[in-house]
């Protein structure tokens, strides 16, 4: 008996016909391997089709989620990834809306110059300018994203850069003692 003559058997013990068609979808196990190339052939060009129709808006909210997306699968992991940091994701953002250095820097009310510093990775950013990025996004990627990507990416910096905390700690003088 067929895998899926055995679910329905089974659903159909707790839920009528309408309510299997309804809700569940089946998985037709009869297609030869010919059929099934068929069929994914006439998915893709389908699919190609969709994308081909879609607005210049439904592209931009398309990306948006899928950065935004990417950013909540990152958040969830415990390794800090490079790609995920927030001047990546600024650039990735920029891109995304498709406008220049300039006009961006102006929707933030951010100099170009120092937008170009942020993007590069030579700038750390403001809290102002995270709300400001969280509002530009209409709120799809808030202020507390911006926050978490830098703050991770401080984290890491502060935990593997050794040699910055050799030199600090050259110049602290009087620590407090703590007995063991």
């Amino acid at each position: 008996m067929k895998k899926s003559e055995n679910i329905y058997k089974q659903l159909s013990k707790q839920l009528s016909d309408d309510e299997i068609v309804d809700s569940y979808v089946f998985n037709d196990d009869s297609l030869s391997d010919a059929e099934q190339v068929l069929a994914d052939k006439e998915f893709r060009e389908l699919r190609m089709k969709k994308l081909k129709e879609m607005t210049d808006a439904e592209r931009l909210f398309g990306n948006l989620m899928r950065i935004k997306y990417r950013i909540l699968d990152y958040f969830d992991s415990a390794k800090y990834d490079e790609v995920f940091s927030f001047s990546n994701q600024l650039r990735e953002y920029s891109k995304i809306i498709g406008r220049s250095n300039k006009d961006f820097a102006n929707d933030l009310d951010v100099h170009h110059t120092k937008l170009s510093r942020l993007i590069n990775g030579k700038d750390s950013p403001s809290i102002e300018l995270m709300y400001r990025l969280g509002e530009h996004s209409k709120g799809e990627l808030p202020a507390h994203y911006w926050w978490r990507l830098h703050s991770k990416e401080l984290e890491y910096k502060i935990i593997t850069d050794l040699e910055k905390r050799m030199s600090e700690s050259q110049r602290v003088t009087n620590s407090i003692q703590i007995r063991a």
